[in-house]
């Protein structure tokens, strides 16, 4: 059976307000030892920012972090997957898209975020419960 989205995604939702600079947005990354933010507009998730778009978008085209607001680097709309449905949905994706996070929802709201890495756990424990439990017979 396929794990679903929910068992794996991280439940902890850590976000930015859209007005925020890049050099916020960084700083909270570090922070949280995290490598995207949910971005807000008053109250509302609208997007969601990376490292990958912060070292594309601004440190690449060598661009002063502090006066580039969120909302011009995002990516927006936010794309969503609901939390019932497989890692392999997830995958199929993300892959489609070309992106490597989406918004989990549940009922149409947002109740985690599911990442290219969250699609290693299953394999990871996979791999640990069979070193537990001793080579397959």
């Amino acid at each position: 059976m396929i794990p679903l989205v929910e068992r794996f995604m991280t439940t902890k939702i850590n976000a930015i307000d859209a007005e925020k600079n890049i050099a916020e947005v960084a700083k909270e990354m570090a922070n949280h030892r995290i490598g995207s933010l949910l971005v807000t507009r008053k109250g509302t998730y609208v997007g969601i920012i990376t490292e990958t778009d912060i070292v594309r978008k601004v440190i690449a085209k060598q661009l002063d972090p502090s006066g580039i607001p969120a909302r011009q680097v995002m990516q927006s709309p936010l794309i969503t997957i609901e939390a019932d449905r497989t890692v392999m949905e997830a995958n199929d994706l993300m892959e489609g898209k070309g992106i490597r996070h989406l918004a989990v929802t549940r009922g149409g709201e947002v109740v985690g975020v599911f990442s290219v890495r969250d699609l290693l756990r299953p394999l990871y424990m996979e791999e640990m419960a069979g070193f537990f439990l001793g080579p397959p017979e």
